[in-house]
């Protein structure tokens, strides 16, 4: 039986025309998700999502896992709090991708457990949190999967707080580094756990405050991973950061560049990088419409004015305002068929409940927008 990360690179090379990789090989998928980190990891039979971006770039997301295939993730390992990494944790949850577990750092800052990103995507499924610490490590078929740090809380930022993995496969080695910042690659280098490694995802998105002259004189990157996105962060890249890698060797990408995303592949000691663009899409729908939208109520209509039978699997509402997303796991919408969305807090309740209170701003402006599967605007409603 063909191994599942094969199946991925094999939609990876329909969409880009690369060549696919072998069994033995280590995958990194850095996604164009904005100003934010969406990877993923994968070896053999094992595929992990290492950061979900933020909420409202869920399209991106559900975009690019839609096109290669994707429906089982071994894991999703969302390496801190911040929203431009754990929102779109709360979409994924929703969606009707298989997930075998939710990983999360034990160390974090300014949020309660009962209110990490993470606990509260778990729990729309009624499954819980595995939290990580240094030396932890998960399965990771054909290769390695070990977790560096943090080796301790930092009570002061967050991005310090950051899960780092090392992925081992393909005869190298990865350095994932979700935001670290300074501190933790000081505290990093100073326990010695930092090896030399192909392939370095760039912290915080290549901002000033992370990725030391120290650092890349210890991991010697070939290749070096920005996820970012300069028109929503314009210090990003900064330019010592770019000057820095440039003078270590490395071969710099960055995920804006990409349409879907970069993939950097191990395989017998060889890195093989390719941008990854999007393949051709169905035709946009045009008879399923948004309707009846009650703040009152709280509550939203989608009706099928077509002939034919429309799956919205995948598909979203998001609420301009404030930022309330609920996506269609598994769903059919008949011809003619109308549908009611109701919140946690409507004294009705409609076809499907949206797992939120108060969607809808009862005195301001608050759009409505519907996107398919592939993160398209299909309609909106004010």
């Amino acid at each position: 039986m063909k191994r599942r990360l094969l199946t991925v690179l094999l939609s990876c090379a329909l969409l880009t025309s690369c060549a696919g990789a072998e069994e033995s090989s280590l995958t990194l998928i850095a996604l164009n998700v904005g100003k934010g980190d969406c990877l993923l990891l994968g070896s053999g039979e094992t595929l992990y999502l290492i950061d979900a971006g933020l909420r409202e770039n869920w399209g991106m997301v559900s975009n690019a896992l839609h096109q290669m295939g994707v429906k089982r993730l071994d894991g999703v390992i969302i390496t801190h709090t911040d929203d431009d990494h754990a929102g779109g944790a709360w979409p994924l949850a929703m969606s009707g991708m298989e997930i075998g577990g939710w990983y999360a750092p034990k160390f974090y800052t300014d949020v309660k457990e009962s209110k990490h990103p993470v606990m509260l995507a778990a729990a729309l499924r009624g499954e819980s949190v595995t939290w990580l610490e240094a030396g932890d490590s998960l399965p990771l078929d054909g290769a390695k999967l070990t977790v560096l740090g943090p080796r301790s809380q930092n009570k002061d930022a967050e991005n310090c707080n950051s899960l780092v993995l090392l992925a081992e496969g393909g005869g190298g080695k990865m350095l994932l580094t979700g935001d670290m910042e300074f501190p933790e690659e000081e505290e990093l280098l100073g326990a010695g756990v930092i090896p030399a490694c192909q392939v370095l995802k760039v912290g915080n998105h290549g901002e000033e405050d992370a990725t030391s002259e120290a650092l890349v004189r210890q991991v010697k990157p070939r290749v070096a991973i920005i996820s970012t996105n300069t028109v929503a962060e314009p210090d990003t890249p900064s330019d010592r950061v770019m000057k820095l890698l440039s003078q270590q060797g490395a071969a710099i990408y960055q995920t804006q560049h990409a349409p879907v995303g970069v993939m950097v592949t191990l395989a017998g000691g060889e890195t093989k990088v390719s941008n990854l663009s999007s393949g051709e899409l169905p035709n946009r729908c045009q008879t399923v419409q948004l309707a009846d939208k009650s703040a009152k109520k709280d509550s939203i209509s989608l009706v099928n004015h077509g002939t034919e039978a429309v799956d919205i699997s995948g598909w979203y509402i998001l609420s301009d305002r404030g930022g309330e997303m609920l996506v269609f796991a598994d769903r059919m919408l008949q011809p003619g068929e109308k549908i009611t969305i109701t919140g946690q807090s409507s004294d009705e309740k409609g076809d499907v409940t949206w797992p939120e209170k108060k969607v809808w701003h009862k005195s301001k402006s608050d759009k409505a927008s519907l996107y398919d599967v592939y993160g398209r605007l299909i309609d909106e409603m004010d």
